[in-house]
């Protein structure tokens, strides 16, 4: 840790060693001991977040609200078009298997026209001549 890296951490997440990075927090708190020059930069630091805390915050308009949130989403088209790019194998893959199985579920959903229809009149007056011989229905199974 050298004091060029110390102030660009402090810069970036202010004199709360809380704040600091976890990979170089532990570091930064080493120089910070044995550094006076360090020291009198956190404390510098320190009283900035304290201003910058104090400060009221600006309300925001509802329509610069919805002008910030439009900017940073991208549109539904633009994220279509992304998905279909292919560039990773995994959204090929997937994208083939949903293909597969709406195709899967579009045949199993359609009437089979290959089978004959039955004629419900028929099958109850076969169980009606079934019924009238002089064997009981259930002995006619076993």
């Amino acid at each position: 840790m050298n004091m060029q890296r110390f102030s660009e951490i402090l810069k970036a997440y202010g004199g709360n060693p809380q704040r600091w990075s976890i990979h170089e927090r532990e570091t930064a708190l080493q120089f910070l001991k044995h550094s006076v020059d360090a020291q009198h930069l956190q404390k510098q630091a320190l009283q900035l977040d304290h201003l910058l805390d104090a400060a009221p915050m600006p309300e925001l308009s509802l329509a610069l609200q919805k002008r910030i949130l439009k900017s940073t989403q991208p549109s539904v088209f633009k994220r279509i078009f992304e998905w279909f790019s292919f560039n990773q194998p995994l959204k090929l893959a997937t994208t083939i298997a949903i293909s597969c199985l709406i195709g899967l579920i579009v045949w199993i959903a359609q009437p089979f026209s290959s089978q004959p229809k039955t004629d419900l009149s028929q099958e109850f007056s076969s169980l009606a001549i079934l019924e009238e011989d002089e064997f009981g229905f259930t002995e006619f199974f076993l």
